[in-house]
């Protein structure tokens, strides 16, 4: 009889196990077993910045006070991390969460430096949609994004009393306020920089590469294409025109807006504090409409990574979503300035209300991130110098794409070679 009431107390609980009904399974059961939780968790936070280490640092430490795992947030420049952990990853010195702009993750996933993280869609819908689509790579998720950023029109209160409705207006604004004899200016921007024209290229049908099955295609170089052409003939005139100088650079566009002989200028909010310290009054704006749309710059994001070399991925990726929760980008945002891609803090009064950080939260949403493809890294400096010599005259827009486009050709077949 004793036997009886064993085997079937044994078959009770075979049955509660397979039914879901007895204990939990725990979050951290990976398919070769249960997942240690560790002693400690590696973070590389961006060293060009401390106000951004105190504050990642402040966040572990609440991790640990809340899970017990130790934190160490170790200062790794920004753009030289990926590096690093190429030889730090392998030598079983590297961390378990890395930070980079989204526009180097295909890179980094083709040397095999990232692994994708394991979320479920109530974590990934809490984030705008654009920054979802930078975390995202041939269909899997490798991050979760912290920070977002696009140019915006940021300008000069005193100088500029009503921000132009259109990029009609726009170039109207420059033409009548431009008097290039005193080096004053009404509107200015690194034009020859996609980065800052992208947005012409986008209004007129262009694009840097087209998509396959939804994915994008770096066989499909479309920068000489018919919109992409009509963009850059829409660059031609700022210069053509008179209503920029050639040879224009970042450095001198930010020093005349500084000294308060440019009205308005296109840049992100990497600048704000350097132009609030030269005394400048000021108010940002997303971009004018183009052609009766909204102006669709390109957007950068910034996210936590999860390395390919880290042996606890399911406590780093539950670290990954602690530091991107409500309360803490919130904190991020309030010590940094930098804007967060959560829709629940969009949509907060702090930034709605804040028209400074509001323009350029508004311009990104109406922005498309920038490929990350690894092929992306061989258009810049080819597109860029076609810029310059059509602001120099020295090739039609037509002719300065084309040869691009060969040469980018040429190195993204090099680069498979």
């Amino acid at each position: 009889m004793k036997k009886w009431i064993g085997l079937v107390a044994v078959f009770a609980i075979v049955t509660a196990l397979l039914s879901g009904c007895g204990p939990k399974r725990d979050p951290h059961v990976q398919a070769g077993g249960i997942e240690r939780k560790p002693d400690k968790l590696v973070v590389w936070e961006n060293a060009d910045d401390g106000v951004q280490i105190n504050n990642t640092k402040k966040l572990a430490a609440q991790f640990t006070k809340r899970t017990g795992i130790k934190v160490d947030v170790v200062a790794v420049p920004l753009l030289k991390q990926e590096d690093k952990l190429t030889l730090d990853g392998p030598a079983g010195k590297g961390p378990d969460l890395v930070t980079w702009p989204h526009d180097r993750l295909g890179e980094a996933i083709v040397k095999g430096l990232l692994q994708p993280i394991q979320v479920d869609d109530s974590v990934k819908e809490q984030f705008d949609d654009n920054a979802m689509r930078a975390m995202t790579y041939n269909g899997q998720v490798y991050g979760l994004p912290k920070v977002t950023e696009s140019i915006a029109l940021i300008y000069n209160k005193k100088l500029m009393n009503n921000v132009p409705a259109t990029y009609e207006d726009l170039m109207k604004y420059a033409k009548e306020n431009n008097k290039p004899a005193e080096n004053k200016y009404g509107i200015m921007f690194e034009a020859n920089n996609l980065y800052y024209t992208y947005f012409l290229f986008a209004a007129k049908g262009g694009s840097v590469f087209g998509e396959t099955g939804g994915k994008t295609d770096p066989d499909k170089i479309e920068l000489n294409s018919p919109g992409s052409i009509a963009g850059m003939k829409e660059v031609e005139k700022w210069f053509s025109q008179g209503l920029l100088p050639k040879g224009l650079k970042g450095d001198t566009v930010s020093g005349l807006f500084k000294e308060g002989n440019v009205a308005a200028v296109l840049n992100g909010p990497w600048a704000v504090k350097d132009y609030q310290a030269a005394g400048i009054d000021l108010g940002v704006a997303p971009l004018p409409k183009v052609d009766g749309k909204p102006a669709r710059t390109f957007v950068g994001v910034k996210g936590w990574y999860l390395s390919a070399y880290s042996k606890h991925p399911r406590y780093a990726t539950d670290l990954m979503k602690f530091l991107t929760r409500r309360e803490a980008l919130k904190s991020r945002f309030l010590e940094t300035g930098e804007i967060p891609p959560r829709k629940d803090l969009l949509n907060d009064p702090m930034i709605k209300n804040n028209p400074l950080i509001n323009g350029f939260a508004e311009q990104a949403k109406t922005g498309v991130p920038m490929p990350s493809i690894p092929e992306m890294g061989v258009v810049w400096e080819p597109v860029n110098n076609a810029h310059t010599f059509v602001a120099e005259g020295k090739q039609t827009p037509k002719q300065a794409l084309d040869d691009a486009v060969r040469l980018i050709k040429e190195n993204i077949k090099t680069m498979k070679q």
